[in-house]
């Protein structure tokens, strides 16, 4: 009996791997109608409180996916949020704006890429090396900025907080994040070599691929996300905060599971991630027009995380089914 040449065969179908943003897809809308159904309509008002409060946690989580994608992790992305923040504001407090923006971003950028030499050429664990990063980070930021503080113009505050006719800018700033990550992902060399990288070191090495270059600006994205969402927090609260990016470490990498990431690397979507922080941003907004305390967000968002394993992992299994069971090819068949 005559066998094909396994080079010769056709590719089983692969499902892509956006089909695991759903999962955070799905949630976000169930969260959304059920906000519309307790709230009885939904104003411009909520529109800004809602989107306001998911654009820094999207943003956290999309430069935490760029790390994640290379089977690492960054937990150094509250402090740098933390350090960009106190930054914008004491430079926009002293009269230069533009400057203080740049300033800011470039301090996460540098940040990022600090982490990104340490794990690349100091071999440092990333989960050690941007925990002790991360404590640097809030140590300077705390030097900066002692208390809260600072200011910040108008304009600022306008393009992020602000809203262009009925449409939040906040909504108009997630669509492009979630064009942004499907381009540099899917249509950029950068993004290619992020995915094969976490899919396999070796054989990214093997077919020519810069791993260490890649490495570092997988981390230097992360970075300059994080400053990006420093920047944003300093135009909602108009002011700099040496605490205020607490909490966006553990709510960027549960939006980054939520939104279908592989903490093994190699399959990830940014629209999955701003996703995923959509819907949990929506969690608090659904417990407050319920009646009930927002401390049970923690409890909710906890649950959602397991929820949200638990669906990939099911979604793996039957993707994993279905594929075993297409049909041969006629070359197949006949041999």
């Amino acid at each position: 009996m005559s066998t094909v040449p396994i080079s010769t065969r056709p590719r089983r179908a692969r499902r892509p791997p956006w089909h695991r943003a759903y999962t955070a897809a799905a949630l976000a809308l169930v969260l959304f109608v059920i906000y519309l159904v307790r709230n009885h309509g939904f104003g411009s008002i909520e529109a800004l409180g809602i989107t306001n409060a998911a654009l820094p946690l999207a943003l956290a989580a999309a430069g935490e996916t760029f790390v994640i994608l290379t089977n690492g992790i960054d937990l150094s992305i509250g402090s740098v949020i933390t350090l960009s923040n106190v930054v914008c504001a004491v430079i926009a407090g002293n009269g230069h704006a533009p400057l203080a923006v740049a300033a800011a971003i470039a301090v996460g950028a540098g940040a990022g890429c600090l982490n990104g030499l340490m794990v690349s050429f100091a071999r440092i664990a990333p989960l050690i090396a941007t925990l002790a990063t991360s404590s640097i980070y809030l140590g300077c930021a705390l030097i900066v900025l002692p208390n809260p503080g600072g200011s910040v113009p108008g304009w600022l505050s306008s393009w992020t907080a602000g809203s262009a006719g009925a449409v939040p800018v906040a909504v108009i700033w997630l669509a492009v994040a979630i064009v942004a990550g499907w381009v540099i992902l899917r249509r950029t060399s950068f993004g290619i070599n992020l995915q094969a990288l976490g899919g396999s070191e070796s054989a990214s090495r093997s077919a020519g691929i810069n791993v260490t270059r890649t490495r570092i600006l997988a981390y230097v994205a992360s970075g300059t996300c994080s400053a990006l969402a420093g920047v944003v927090l300093a135009g909602l609260t108009q002011s700099g905060d040496p605490t205020i990016g607490a909490v966006y470490l553990l709510d960027g990498i549960a939006a980054v599971v939520v939104g279908g990431t592989s903490l093994a690397g190699g399959i990830a979507t940014i629209s999955g991630s701003v996703l995923g922080a959509i819907a949990l941003s929506l969690v608090s907004a659904v417990l407050l027009v319920s009646g009930l305390s927002t401390d049970y967000q923690y409890i909710v968002t906890g649950l959602i995380v397991i929820g949200a394993l638990l669906a990939h992992t099911l979604q793996g299994r039957l993707g994993l089914r279905a594929s075993r069971h297409v049909p041969a090819s006629r070359g197949e068949a006949a041999g």
